[in-house]
């Protein structure tokens, strides 16, 4: 369902629109012998606070990390998803969704078609936050969440990067979201984006944003990953190979889990393959 069709008649005609979306996901195999949470068929009508919107949200917030597994991921999707259905117009519930959707849309390998579902349901959620100045939080998960449905749809979806951009940049007003998040991402897009004038690209702005980003948030892996990727674009391997080495043994399972760990890893060794390359 597209975000320019009204949060109101969403509602009208899905029911329990987010819940119905998300009840819906692959659940990971479980492995023999293991013991794991009912992430995806525990009832919440049975939690306490069940009817209490912003407890949710409070709790789901805390539930979706990025060391999370993709369960927890989920399970804290439905926990927001169940304060809206109560609270339409819940923005606290609202915004801990469009997060939660975009860490589950992230940590889905290969599957487009999920991607996309929970992508589009951020970026719903965003808009019921309030994709506006008085709400950079907002801003950049709709802009995160967009960027997902953008990269799905190619070419198609370049019509979209002005809006990202100006959501990106309401998001700078509060710098520190997700590790320098709204510097981090604003820059990687000026790096991968069509140079002008088909374009936004620009590879002096992605240099300038990404050391920015690697300066305020030096714990960050891909704040080091992506600001390598410019170095590279940029001729400057030497530098590359420093910063990527730093991410390397910052990406360690213990904080920022497998998921993320492997894949940030995979990434730091293709970005070598290419420097050897050149």
């Amino acid at each position: 369902m597209k975000a320019v069709v009204s949060i109101a008649l969403i509602f009208f005609f899905s029911g329990c629109l987010f819940q119905k979306k998300i009840s819906s996901q692959t659940r990971p195999t479980q492995m023999a012998g293991e013991s794991q949470p009912d992430w995806y068929g525990a009832d919440i009508k049975l939690l306490p606070i069940s009817n209490n919107p912003d407890a949710l949200a409070e709790i789901a917030n805390a539930l979706c990390l990025r060391s999370a597994p993709l369960g927890q991921k989920v399970y804290a999707m439905r926990l927001a998803a169940y304060a809206i259905d109560q609270d339409k117009k819940n923005k606290h519930a609202a915004l801990a969704l469009s997060r939660a959707a975009f860490l589950v849309a992230d940590t889905i390998e290969g599957d487009e078609k999920e991607i996309k579902k929970n992508a589009e349901i951020g970026v719903t959620a965003a808009r019921i936050a309030g994709v506006d100045e008085s709400n950079p939080e907002a801003c950049y998960y709709f802009a995160l969440n967009q960027g997902l449905i953008v990269h799905s749809q190619g070419l198609f979806g370049i019509k979209k990067l002005p809006e990202i951009v100006n959501a990106l940049k309401i998001a700078q007003k509060n710098g520190s979201i997700d590790y320098a998040g709204p510097i981090r991402v604003l820059g990687i897009l000026y790096l991968k984006a069509p140079a002008w004038p088909s374009g936004i690209g620009d590879l002096d702005k992605s240099l300038d944003l990404l050391e920015q980003a690697v300066t305020k948030e030096p714990a960050f892996p891909q704040n080091f990953i992506f600001y390598a990727e410019a170095l590279i674009e940029d001729d400057n391997h030497e530098k590359a190979l420093q910063n990527l080495d730093i991410a390397y043994r910052l990406a360690v399972p213990e904080i920022w889990g497998i998921y993320y760990s492997k894949k940030w890893r995979a990434d730091i060794d293709e970005l070598k393959k290419k420097i050897n390359k050149q």
